[in-house]
């Protein structure tokens, strides 16, 4: 009972670094080193330090261990995993080699043919494809350049159209003018 309680009261007693249980190994030890005394060349490090640091590294020690006991047995649970992916990997590559080997020739619309005739005419309907789309695109060019062409000759003839009754306009008026100053001038020498 009186082992316990000394034990405890060592335990409690402030300024322990090795009692900092969030501290890693390497600061609970640098911390201890720096609080012990010196003697000539030697460090004097208290005995209660020195268990409580000795508690800690085997309690470190302890969780190392059982985690690693832990990584052992996951990495033997994958090995078997991998072992029995790769057997059934080998069993599928040798159906697929199989029926790689069954399969020389391609049913297209219902017709057997050989992959050779097969690309043949599918490189045939690719190019007739490209051929009309270039054709198209060409004949759309043609006609955005008209469209362009026809939209510039309408924006200039409405440019000329406003102007020609601008001047219209201006002639209308001058012409008004010219007949309200007759028109003033007859109405003046009648009086």
């Amino acid at each position: 009972m009186l082992l316990f309680l000394s034990v405890q009261v060592l335990k409690a007693q402030p300024g322990n670094p090795a009692q900092a249980d969030t501290a890693s190994l390497q600061v609970q030890f640098d911390a201890m080193i720096d609080a012990s005394n010196r003697f000539q060349k030697f460090r004097v490090v208290r005995q209660d330090f020195l268990n409580a640091y000795k508690a800690n590294v085997r309690d470190t020690i302890e969780v190392y261990t059982s985690e690693i006991e832990e990584l052992k047995t996951t990495v033997a649970e994958q090995k078997t995993r991998i072992t029995d992916q790769e057997t059934e990997i080998s069993g599928r590559d040798t159906e697929i080699g199989n029926l790689k080997g069954q399969r020389d020739s391609i049913s297209f619309l219902g017709v057997q043919l050989s992959k050779a005739t097969y690309n043949i005419i599918l490189w045939s309907i690719i190019g007739i494809l490209l051929a009309g789309l270039l054709f198209a695109i060409a004949r759309m060019r043609v006609a955005v350049s008209g469209s362009r062409d026809a939209r510039i000759a309408r924006e200039k003839t409405a440019e000329e159209l406003e102007k020609s009754r601008k001047n219209r306009l201006e002639v209308e008026q001058k012409l008004r003018r010219q007949l309200q100053d007759e028109r003033n001038k007859k109405g003046g020498a009648k009086e």
